[in-house]
């Protein structure tokens, strides 16, 4: 294990953690010749969007000469990590490098959370053109939290604009290290990356020593010897006999089963074990396990400190959460840190063709093999026909799996804006409702501060705290519902793209709320209808009645468009019918007549309100939702 080295790529969307992985895979051989850029995103929708949607673990193996691994102690500012690291690497040259590449989108965050609990070291990239980001800011708290080796890095400063100064000033300011210690390179060019590799291998500590120096690095913090609770947290390699792993990440084969992906903390294992899983309690036989390079390379075994994957046979991705653990029996104790991923969004989707229901049933089955955080079931819509309720971890989780219909299945769909899900609580004998809330981080640079805060106040945030340096980082609980709506466009607008964000889920909070319902002729659509707090509602409810009455055709019969919330009507609009005068033919007689003629006409048109539906094109569907917030 002394030459194993683990760590991940971390940082905000775009700023060339794929390109670096490439170089990095480049370096060590583990692939050679011409290539396909972002090797380790084999989703096509990543490369076309530039964003790591899936993380993608790979195994590479690098010689050093003996004279680059130079004792640390000798270097200024040097720490315990490395100094552990210079013990125990006595001669040997060739190591071991399982990377990591996580993505960059906050939807992701749990996944990046797991991924840290996995190995002892993180590269921070930083884009010179952007400097730090939002998300930046957010994974490496979490990479703090767990103890772990930070590297700092400024990426593409081959760019003609990049700040690179100003970017690694404000990367030690950070940090709170020094600016020697953050390394310049570009991921595109290759500059810099073997001279990255080779700090990875000197600074990042093995897994062997990872227990001894974490726990003297919280010795140092406290003066006394850690409790066990307060490294309960930080991965750690086991020293008994018992087989411990986390699952970090699994996708579905659907001739192998699930397979699982994981860092291994204490024992082996091998093909022909028991393995348990304890977050659902399933008992599986191993059938086979290995490394990534990046394809999956069966191996005898896996020890501890490895990361690679286990063949679990299971039918049911389900069973395999993100963040469980694997142990050889349902004795050995899981490892910490397991929660459920909870959907934070909710959409329906209906296919545009009501025959083709069964066929997005079978479509978004398969694709949950492969992607156990959507959640579904299916509903009826009188205007729509037959569809799924899906959740969703954020809003590029649900148009990534809108993509994914799309291209993958061939399907077209209608997929309804998506709302965060309000809790319903029965107290003291009335229904009370809870919103969701989040803590958000805004990194914005200092023109914008004031239009940022005004846009805060407008959409129910309260604030938290600020942090005044070349960039203004602040920080507010917002609910949710405002948070997936039009916040973050009118944030990108308002700050020229310049400012980012990075949210995690608080609590559910007590709040004045209602479904704020939809009806056409006092019949409800449930795809018009939302939830709402009162100091809102009215303004929602016109805007949404306005917006139907532009849309919706006109019919046979009048149309009116209500929006009710509280048990009363509080907007309501008007689609006036096709006139068609009847009286043309008319000629001579007196008036009882004509009046005769358009009482009729009048019956005819109410008789045909009442049998008739309204007719509602999916146009409307989609440009409603298109501009619904």
């Amino acid at each position: 294990m002394k030459n194993i080295r683990n760590f991940a790529i971390i940082a905000h969307v775009d700023h060339g953690k794929s390109t670096l992985a490439d170089r990095f895979l480049e370096l060590t051989g583990t692939i050679s010749g011409k290539h396909e850029a972002q090797m380790l995103d084999k989703n096509p929708i990543s490369r076309e969007r530039g964003i790591t949607i899936k993380l993608a673990p790979v195994r590479m193996t690098y010689t050093m000469r003996k004279s680059e691994i130079r004792n640390p102690k000798n270097e200024t500012n040097s720490n315990s990590l490395e100094i552990r690291n210079s013990d125990l690497e006595i001669g040997d040259s060739k190591f071991i490098l399982n990377l990591i590449d996580t993505p960059g989108h906050v939807d992701f965050s749990y996944e990046v959370e797991r991924t840290l609990a996995c190995v002892e070291g993180v590269i921070l990239l930083v884009d010179a053109t952007q400097g730090i980001q939002a998300q930046t800011i957010a994974h490496t708290y979490k990479a703090i939290e767990q103890n772990l080796t930070i590297i700092p890095v400024v990426n593409k400063i081959d760019v003609l604009h990049a700040k690179i100064a100003q970017v690694k000033q404000e990367l030690a300011d950070f940090l709170g290290v020094d600016e020697a210690q953050v390394y310049e390179i570009s991921a595109k060019t290759g500059k810099g990356v073997e001279e990255l590799l080779k700090a990875v291998i000197l600074k990042v500590p093995s897994p062997m020593s990872s227990v001894i120096a974490r726990s003297e690095i919280l010795r140092s913090n406290s003066g006394q010897a850690p409790q066990s609770q307060e490294i309960a947290t930080l991965p750690m390699v086991t020293r008994n006999d018992k087989a411990q792993a986390l699952i970090f990440d699994s996708y579905y084969d659907k001739y192998r089963g699930v397979i699982a992906f994981v860092r291994v903390f204490g024992g082996e294992f091998r093909a022909g074990m028991k393995g348990y899983l304890h977050a659902t309690g399933t008992t599986f036989e191993i059938n086979e396990v290995g490394n990534f390079i990046p394809d999956l390379d069966i191996q005898d075994k896996l020890d501890s400190g490895s990361i690679g994957y286990i063949i679990t046979n299971l039918k049911d991705i389900h069973l395999c959460q993100v963040g469980d653990s694997i142990t050889d029996s349902i004795k050995t104790k899981a490892l910490p840190g397991y929660k459920k991923i909870q959907p934070m969004v909710f959409s329906s989707i209906f296919p545009t063709d009501p025959d083709a229901y069964v066929e997005l049933l079978e479509s978004m089955e398969k694709l949950t093999l492969n992607d156990s955080a959507i959640t579904y079931e299916p509903i009826y819509s009188t205007a729509l026909g037959s569809g799924l309720r899906v959740g969703f971890l954020g809003l590029l989780h649900a148009d990534v799996v809108r993509q994914r219909l799309e291209r993958e299945y061939e399907l077209s769909i209608v997929l309804t804006s998506p709302i965060v899900k309000y809790e319903e609580r029965r107290e003291n004998g009335k229904i009370v409702y809870y919103e969701p809330i989040a803590i958000v981080d805004i990194v914005t640079p200092q023109d914008y501060v004031g239009a940022v805060m005004r846009l805060a106040e407008q959409s129910r945030a309260v604030f938290l705290h600020m942090d005044n340096k070349s960039h203004v980082y602040l920080s507010y609980e917002i609910p949710m519902s405002e948070l997936m709506g039009t916040f973050f466009d009118r944030l990108k607008t308002l700050t020229s793209g310049y400012a980012s964000l990075q949210w995690d889920f608080k609590e559910y909070r007590q709040a004045d709320a209602d479904k704020l319902t939809l009806l056409l002729n006092s019949e409800p659509v449930e795809e018009f209808s939302e939830y709402a707090v009162a100091e809102k509602a009215y303004v929602r409810a016109s805007d949404l009645t306005s917006k139907l009455k532009e849309l919706i055709p006109r019919q046979q019969y009048e149309v009116k468009i209500q929006a009710k919330f509280k048990g009363k009507i509080i907007a309501s609009s008007r689609i006036s019918p096709f006139r068609k005068d009847v009286t043309q033919k008319l000629y001579g007689g007196d008036r009882t007549r004509k009046d005769k003629l358009l009482k009729k006409q009048k019956a005819g048109k109410k008789d045909l309100k009442n049998i008739g539906s309204v007719e509602i094109p999916k146009e409307v569907f989609l440009k409603l939702f298109q501009n619904k917030n």
